[in-house]
């Protein structure tokens, strides 16, 4: 059973895809390998979190003015699964962290930063 998070991002599919690719392959030489590859809608890896191999499935849909940016994680082995009893599932709770923290610096990317709110105060 996979871990899934979901944002909407403003953007394009190719431009999204792009700036996944671009996260992935700024990071270490040989993090991860490349499972299935479908510009600009999915992107499958195999990655390694903690020592845990990993299957980590993106998928990029074209909603109205928007698009939706699904992130599959799916931890395998019997480490993950002895982790879980071990920490009472809370090692899920970080692994959905890490999805988060993923597809929240994806925006970042393709968004931009937010814009800092100004002082209603100011007079």
């Amino acid at each position: 059973m996979g871990i899934e998070k979901v944002f909407a991002i403003e953007g394009e599919p190719g431009i999204i895809w792009d700036a996944l690719w671009a996260d992935l392959s700024s990071g270490e030489e040989g993090a991860f390998q490349v499972v299935e590859a479908h510009r600009p809608e999915s992107l499958v890896i195999e990655i390694v979190l903690g020592g845990i191999p990993s299957r980590l499935s993106y998928r990029i849909e074209q909603e109205d003015g928007y698009c939706e940016v699904a992130a599959v994680l799916e931890p395998r082995g019997r480490r993950y699964k002895l982790s879980q009893v071990l920490t009472f599932n809370h090692i899920k709770r970080n692994f959905e962290m890490v999805l988060v923290q993923g597809l929240s610096n994806l925006k970042v990317a393709v968004e931009g930063p937010e814009p800092a709110l100004e002082d209603s105060d100011a007079g």
